[in-house]
């Protein structure tokens, strides 16, 4: 009788084995992919490497702040978005703060914020950043082949090389905000996002379970509980078999 009873515990705790098994499966197959990933983060660069599936980073919530603020400049479009700077719809330049200007000379393209005056080339490499200004910008414009700028202490012009800053006797063409076009708004918004979730934090919340929200590492730490669980029927069943 005492056998028969044994037998079935053994059974009974076998099926259990194999559907837990079954069931954490999964969960297992992702600590141990992600875990090796973390391993080798800097190898593989996952810090620089970023994450472009569009409901993914809806579900971390990656978006703007802001609205985008954009310079028409010749045939070419400069956007700010949350401190990001946009040629068109490339990415040229990060934590830039709040854009007073953008104006196109001598083959340059110059963007001006409160208090550096960015030159980028016509590809939007940085060229130089001017920070030895007069005052802090409130507008940007021009007048001929000249760049001023409008601050609190009056308006000033600079010479071709950006070096010496004149008070100026004459009113130039102040650049202004134009609505951004839509083909150009939604490149920007893309590449914005694009730019916000590197594959070291999806990984990272992946291994945690925080990927999930609040309960997902609780998921992890009852995965984990699966596993010692299967070590201990595992155990079991071989000490019944003998």
């Amino acid at each position: 009788m005492f056998n028969r009873r044994r037998i079935q515990l053994a059974y009974s705790v076998l099926r259990w084995h194999g559907r837990l098994g079954v069931a954490a499966a999964l969960l297992f197959l992702i600590l141990l992919v992600t875990g090796i990933a973390l391993n080798h983060a800097e190898r593989l660069a996952l810090d620089q490497r970023y994450i472009a599936t569009e409901w993914l980073l809806d579900w971390y919530g990656i978006a703007p702040k802001n609205a985008p603020v954009s310079y028409r400049v010749g045939t070419h479009w400069i956007t700010e978005l949350d401190g990001h700077l946009f040629l068109n719809s490339t990415l040229i330049f990060e934590r830039t703060g709040f854009v007073r200007g953008a104006l196109q000379t001598q083959g340059i393209f110059a963007v001006a914020t409160e208090d550096i005056l960015y030159l980028f080339d016509p590809n939007g490499r940085l060229i130089e950043q001017i920070v030895n200004l007069p005052a802090k910008i409130l507008r940007l414009g021009w007048r001929e082949s000249s760049t001023y700028i409008d601050t609190p202490r009056g308006i000033f012009s600079t010479d071709p090389d950006f070096l010496i800053w004149r008070q100026a006797d004459r009113v130039p063409n102040w650049t202004e905000t134009i609505a951004t076009p839509k083909a150009i708004g939604d490149d920007v918004l893309r590449a914005y996002r694009g730019r916000g979730l590197p594959w070291e934090r999806v990984i990272l919340d992946l291994h945690s379970g925080r990927i999930l929200g609040v309960w997902g590492p609780y998921l992890m730490d009852g995965a984990a509980l699966a596993l010692l669980i299967l070590v201990f029927s595992g155990f079991y069943n071989w000490v019944i078999r003998r």
